[in-house]
């Protein structure tokens, strides 16, 4: 039993191992899981061999460069080059490097390649194209003058014969270079000589000689006569030179040369150009490029404010200067503050002095008569009214003031859009000027979503302010003094006061407020509050309260310092903002007559006015709008006991012991706490 058992285990241990056999062979002949297939990309570079030879380096460069993997050309190129190969594979090495660098977007590192291309031994080839690479790159990275050098000298010594192509190629883009260089000469000869290669003259090609032969001096066109070329180019040269001696005021001789062109050709673009030059020419001859009129009230009683301004143009004009060019001649005129008298006084200027532009007059009557007759006339004025509109009379006048509209929309971006004023009220005197700016302030304030409360229009010769306050207020008339147990307290439903008038009324209005307690609101008013006058007469009363400016006498900038200097040398004041206007508007006249390319006509010199941009000023950089405006920044003024100052952020920070509103919109008064009319 016991030996039929040990039979029966190896028997049984026989069959296990032969099914683990037959299971391990099945498995082993099983298809293999499939695994993910990773996706195609660029194959990896070998890893640079740089002591290979620099004809295979070479190779490697110029298969990288064509697949477009730049840097590592760049790579192969370097490692190359820096074996010391001679210059025939030297240059074509130094050119494909740079266009390898070019592809890479650094043209510097191009360019710096191009530039060390060997200057012989190299191949020609190759050496034309760098060239002309080169000079594209200079043109391109602002380097006018190396780009011209570049092209003059494929055009004179090119490394091999230049194909007509990129002959005309050089030429073209070398007048180019020129022009953008200024050098309007060297350019009309270059597109000459383009012309002459062309055989013929293209409407293209026309056009730009036109333009660049007309910005030449008429000695380089000069010199560019005499030579025998198709009537058609001499033509273009012929209008080009009198329009360089019309714009060098040799007139006669522009007519002459005109005279020459006549009949040479009959071309009609160029003689509608010569008929417009002769009419531009016989405009000139009715004026004097350097003449500018003033017009002033010099006598009646704006006579002392006109006297004022008139100093002011004087200095902006710097007809006491000695610098060198062409100095301005002014012709003074009086405007009598009357209309009648100021039209006449504008056709005086332009019949007897000849002059090329007007600054002036003041006050509203007489501003717009200037207005109208000197748009009849066609001569550009630049107007000082305080009026908004006189700049709409005509494309000949401009406006150079700090109008109501503008120191209302300056005031009203201050008090409601920065300091958060919902509430406006109003004390103003019952005539134009009042009313006028009431309107505008009304208007502003519902557009920004405010709400003007009250209005409180006074009599213009009031010397007592006491009704006009206590209707402000809400306070029963009668003489009182607030504080006692049975006094009336104030209404204040407002948070600024707005008091269009002139400093003497400002204060008397301003003692007023303070004695019937009417504080704690934020005092706003027009640029007739900006005068020395206000802080003798109110200073404790206006603290805080903000008005409208362009100009600060006390700014560091040393062209508001130059002028206020000699301002006060001159006339022993601090000049004021229509001082500095006037001057503002004579400092633009000084600069355009004094231009290279200074106005020859009154027409040339409205469109170089339309033309001004950001050119320095006593009120902030000078830009004149579309509308003829001059566009210079509002500047909020705030009053200190020092006088007066730009306002400054934390000059809006509201002061903790400020009365608060109600939530009917009311002021709750105190009698602890009394705080002074502030802006802050």
């Amino acid at each position: 039993m016991i030996a039929g058992s040990r039979q029966f285990g190896r028997q049984a241990a026989f069959a296990a191992a032969l099914l683990l056999l037959v299971a391990l062979l099945a498995w082993g002949c099983a298809p293999a899981p499939k695994m993910p297939v990773p996706a195609p990309g660029p194959t990896p570079e070998a890893k640079l061999d740089k002591n290979l030879p620099p004809s295979v380096l070479e190779k490697v460069g110029d298969d990288r460069l064509a697949k477009g993997r730049y840097m590592l050309a760049v790579d192969a190129y370097l490692a190359a080059l820096s074996q010391n190969p001679g210059p025939l594979a030297a240059s074509r090495m130094r050119l494909n490097l740079a266009l390898a660098y070019q592809g890479a977007g650094q043209g510097v590192m191009a360019l710096e390649q191009l530039r060390s291309m060997p200057a012989k031994g190299g191949d020609p080839e190759v050496l034309t194209k760098g060239l002309l690479m080169r000079a594209k790159l200079e043109l391109k990275l602002g380097q006018l003058n190396q780009s011209s050098a570049t092209l003059r000298r494929l055009a004179k010594m090119p490394p091999r014969p230049l194909s007509e192509t990129e002959q005309r190629q050089v030429l073209d883009s070398l007048a180019a270079t020129q022009s953008a260089l200024g050098q309007y000469g060297q350019a009309t000869g270059t597109l000459l000589e383009l012309a002459g290669m062309e055989g013929f003259v293209t409407p293209s090609l026309q056009l730009r000689l036109a333009k660049t032969a007309g910005r030449a001096s008429s000695g380089e066109l000069e010199a560019q006569l005499g030579k025998p070329r198709p009537p058609k180019l001499n033509a273009i040269l012929l209008l080009a030179l009198a329009r360089a001696q019309f714009r060098e005021g040799r007139l006669d001789e522009a007519l002459s040369t005109l005279g020459q062109v006549d009949g040479l050709v009959s071309d009609e673009a160029i003689g509608g150009q010569a008929k417009v030059l002769r009419q531009e020419i016989k405009q000139a001859k009715l004026v004097d490029p350097v003449a500018v009129g003033v017009l002033l009230p010099l006598s009646g009683p704006w006579a002392q404010t006109g006297k004022e301004v008139l100093a002011a143009v004087e200095l902006g004009l710097g007809l006491y200067e000695s610098a060198a060019g062409k100095t301005p001649l002014l012709f003074i005129a009086d405007s009598r503050g009357k209309s009648l008298e100021t039209a006449a006084e504008v056709d005086k200027l332009v019949d007897e002095h000849k002059v090329m532009a007007i600054i002036g007059p003041l006050g509203a009557g007489p501003s717009l008569a200037a207005a109208r007759q000197a748009q009849a006339r066609q001569v550009p004025l630049i107007s000082l009214a305080r009026i908004d509109g006189v700049a709409k009379s005509g494309p000949y006048v401009f406006q150079n003031s700090l109008t109501p509209q503008r120191q209302v929309d300056g005031l009203l971006t201050e008090a409601m859009s920065l300091r958060g004023k919902k509430r406006f009220a109003v004390l103003a005197p019952d005539n134009s000027y009042g009313r006028g700016f009431s309107g505008l302030l009304e208007k502003g304030v519902i557009a920004r979503g405010g709400e003007v409360v009250r209005r409180v229009f006074y009599d213009p010769k009031a010397t007592d302010f006491t009704q006009y306050v206590q209707t402000l207020a809400k306070l029963p008339p009668g003489k009182y003094r607030l504080g006692g147990p049975d006094s009336p307290e104030p209404v204040i439903d407002f948070e600024a006061l707005f008091m269009p008038d002139s400093p003497q009324a400002v204060a008397m209005a301003a003692s007023q407020l303070r004695y019937f307690d009417v504080t704690g609101v934020l005092l706003m008013g027009t640029n007739l509050w900006h005068e020395a006058r206000l802080i003798e007469l109110a200073a404790r009363d206006v603290q805080g309260a903000i008005l409208p400016g362009c100009f600060d006498p006390g700014s560091s900038d040393p062209t508001v310092r130059g002028f206020v200097a000699e301002y006060q040398k001159a006339l022993q004041r601090t000049p004021s903002l229509l001082e500095a206007q006037g001057y503002d508007a004579a400092q633009v006249l000084r600069h355009m007559i004094r231009s290279n390319e200074a106005p020859r006509t009154r027409q040339a010199m409205r469109d170089a006015l339309l033309a001004v941009k950001d050119l320095p000023g006593v009120c902030g950089p000078i830009t004149i709008s579309p509308q003829r405006l001059f566009d210079q920044p509002v500047v909020i003024f705030t009053v200190d006991r020092a006088g007066f100052r730009p306002v400054q952020p934390q000059d809006r920070v509201e002061p903790e012991t400020a009365p608060a509103l109600s939530e009917t919109g009311v002021q709750t008064s105190s009698t602890e706490v009394q705080p002074q009319p502030s802006g802050q």
